[in-house]
């Protein structure tokens, strides 16, 4: 019997094995309908049977005042008053009361399902930081490659929610956004790199698979590190020269596409594919369903991270490769702008066959780098055994 007053227990066989679920009511933001939700204890085997023992590591991990008690002298989450603005501010503009348009609705809504409310709706709202809302917003700038138009949207969505709490006496502390700063556009943030094929290449001179792989990925499509690291080898359909972009990767879990748009087929050159299938070829996890760029810490089960594979790859790269100093900022979004002067400004979901064109030449101006690259090195391997002979 399900007691909304403390919750309830469920088992539910995951890949683990069996596990102690503790559930509890929730208002969904989407639809503002109340369901159910479960938050994991643990496995049977390690709490046991007995539903007490359950209860007890409840009772440890103080759910039921986290997540259904709500006194007036306790301090609220985010989320808490996230759903609140949800039900009584967002419907409405903040400047003149009116009721916003149905589309900026959805837009708010869909900025705090995806972005603010997976990342912040369990942390007490008086205790969030500006610089920690700044680190995240940078993070989904740098690490998940969303321009800083949407990062400063989502910022100012945040920000709204923060200040219907204190405009509704929900929470007497300083809304942290109004210390946050981020760029608005690209053209404000004069730290942004945008590489050219050459000097992609040189980055990509310090990679290895899959890195390699990955980087040469995005720079040739334009596809997000999101929607890069989301594909399956079922998604690259060699015989049709395309990549079908279904899905995204964010915050661990896999979702929808960032638009509607994003959702399409993206035309993949003969170099590219070339790449993409030496790269399945050593793969351990090259089946149809298995992920392109796969953890081997979580056994292929889930994507790597684009924030772990910037900061331990793509960035030391850039910076061996005389690209960036070590204090410069550097992501995946400089590469998705690496294109040659014909194409610049063209994203390359748009017109299949002109971004077909434009990527094999993009690729042949990798290809030529890699070519002079390879001549330098064989001029010094010839000119190695003289000077041995000198000394």
């Amino acid at each position: 019997m399900a007691d909304k007053a403390k919750g309830w227990l469920r088992k539910r066989r995951r890949a683990d094995g069996m596990m102690w679920l503790w559930c509890h009511q929730k208002l969904r933001p989407s639809d503002g309908k109340i369901v159910e939700n479960s938050v994991p204890l643990g496995l049977v085997s390690e709490i046991g049977d007995d539903p007490s023992a359950a209860w007890m590591k409840v009772g440890s991990l103080k759910l039921v005042e986290k997540y259904i008690s709500n006194p007036g002298n306790a301090q609220p989450t985010f989320g808490w008053l996230a759903n609140h603005y949800i039900k009584h501010g967002l419907p409405f503009n903040k400047r003149n009361g009116h009721r916003k348009a149905k589309g900026t609705i959805y837009c708010y809504q869909h900025d705090l399902d995806e972005f603010i409310l997976p990342r912040w709706q369990d942390e007490v709202a008086a205790g969030i930081k500006p610089l920690a809302i700044r680190d995240w917003l940078y993070a989904l700038h740098d690490g998940d490659d969303y321009d800083w138009q949407t990062v400063s949207k989502i910022k100012m969505v945040m920000g709204q929610g923060l200040a219907h709490a204190d405009a509704h006496d929900l929470e007497t502390c300083r809304n942290p956004i109004s210390k946050v700063c981020v760029p608005g556009s690209e053209d404000e943030d004069k730290e942004v790199r945008v590489l050219q094929p050459q000097e992609t290449w040189q980055v990509v001179s310090w990679l290895e698979d899959p890195e390699r792989a990955l980087v040469l990925l995005i720079a040739a499509t334009g596809v997000r590190i999101s929607e890069a690291l989301a594909l399956q080898w079922r998604h690259v359909r060699f015989g049709d020269s395309v990549i079908r972009i279904e899905q995204a990767y964010r915050l661990s879990e896999i979702s929808t596409t960032k638009t509607k748009s994003s959702k399409a087929n993206v035309p993949m050159c003969e170099a590219l594919a070339e790449i993409l299938q030496n790269w399945r070829s050593q793969s351990p996890y090259h089946r149809d369903n298995d992920y392109m760029f796969a953890s081997d810490r979580l056994s292929g089960k889930k994507p790597r991270t684009g924030q772990m594979i910037n900061r331990c790859y793509l960035k030391p790269a850039a910076i061996a490769a005389g690209i960036i100093q070590p204090d410069n900022r550097f992501g995946f979004h400089s590469l998705r702008h690496s294109k040659p002067d014909i194409t610049a400004g063209t994203y390359i979901h748009g017109v299949p066959q002109d971004n077909l064109i434009a990527q094999e030449l993009y690729m042949a101006a990798m290809m030529q780098q890699e070519s002079i690259t390879q001549r330098s090195r064989d001029s010094l391997m010839k000119a190695r055994p003289a000077s041995n002979s000198v000394q």
